[in-house]
């Protein structure tokens, strides 16, 4: 489609994994390494961003506007694609914006302008009397929602699906991923005749998200919808011991690494459904890494500064 798309690595590779836990209980599990797609625009944030830069350059619309926390993987991967293809990025930041922070110094070395704005503000988004003050300074601008989910999103998260099903000789009995805004949920579930079961892990304490995400498919394939709520390990970003020396092992164990914010959470959970035999044996298990690995240096950054 454009430039861009020789430099990733699609469809991304589908692993098996063996682990003494799934040989018993006769587990079928695969992990699709979303978080090898690029080093810089990986996992579910190249598939929300695909058809939002695709309209961006069809359109010739010069630059993006987008929002993040501090840590956020959408800043860094929207930081990367834009410099990769010579579009202005500006980032609405939560909060103040921190220099020595690894996630938001990538994105000032890829060129995007960070505005910090007040938590208020932030949570009204457009909304906000600040927040619609900067975008008016840039009316030509396209405006991704935090997190990147929206319809375009929906349409390149779908895609997953496509891969999986080619690459596998048999349709799983579950997907599992992690989920923040839950727009990779949704894109699984917006495929037309999506065929399997979805456990979407929440990586946030939340009573909503399973609302917002059949919300965002118009309650498209609901009844495939598993959500699961025990494993955010205190909320968004929030982290244990336990956590921490879990990826490390899994990391060893397989050579797959994990974030703390997503897919580490997710992982546990999968892994402790599956030992307390949940799934029949013999089920067939994909899990969705959906990268967010940037994230681990923000980790090193903040127990540092403890």
């Amino acid at each position: 489609m454009w430039n861009l798309e020789k430099e990733l690595l699609l469809p991304s590779p589908l692993v098996s994994i063996n682990l003494p836990l799934t040989i018993e209980k006769n587990i079928h599990l695969y992990i699709k390494r979303e978080d090898l797609i690029h080093p810089w625009v990986s996992g579910n944030k190249w598939r929300k961003l695909k058809y939002n830069l695709d309209f961006t350059l069809q359109n010739n619309i010069q630059t993006i506007i987008t929002f993040g926390g501090a840590f956020s993987n959408h800043l860094y991967a929207t930081a990367g694609a834009c410099a990769l293809l010579g579009i202005k990025s500006i980032g609405i930041i939560r909060g103040e914006v921190d220099h020595q922070n690894p996630t938001l110094k990538f994105c000032l070395e890829k060129n995007m302008t960070l505005i910090p704005v007040s938590r208020s503000a932030y949570r009204e988004k457009e909304a906000s009397k600040e927040i619609q003050d900067i975008i008016q300074k840039y009316p030509d601008a396209m405006v991704i929602p935090e997190g990147g989910t929206n319809q375009l999103a929906l349409k390149g998260v779908s895609e997953i699906w496509d891969e999986i099903n080619y690459q596998l000789t048999k349709t799983p009995h579950y997907i599992t991923l992690s989920a923040g805004t839950g727009g990779t949920t949704a894109g699984l579930l917006s495929y037309n005749n999506y065929p399997t079961q979805i456990i979407s892990f929440s990586a946030l304490k939340s009573d909503h998200l399973e609302e917002e995400i059949l919300s965002l498919t118009s309650y498209k394939n609901k009844e495939k919808l598993n959500m699961v709520n025990e494993y955010h390990f205190g909320g968004y970003g929030k982290w244990t011991d336990e956590l921490i020396q879990f990826i490390s092992d899994f990391e060893s164990m397989t050579g797959i690494p994990l974030d703390h914010v997503y897919n580490g959470k997710a992982v546990f959970g999968l892994l402790k459904m599956i030992e307390d035999d949940y799934f029949p044996q013999g089920t067939t298990i994909v899990h969705v890494h959906t990268g967010g690995l940037q994230g681990l240096a923000g980790l090193e950054y903040m127990r540092n500064k403890i």
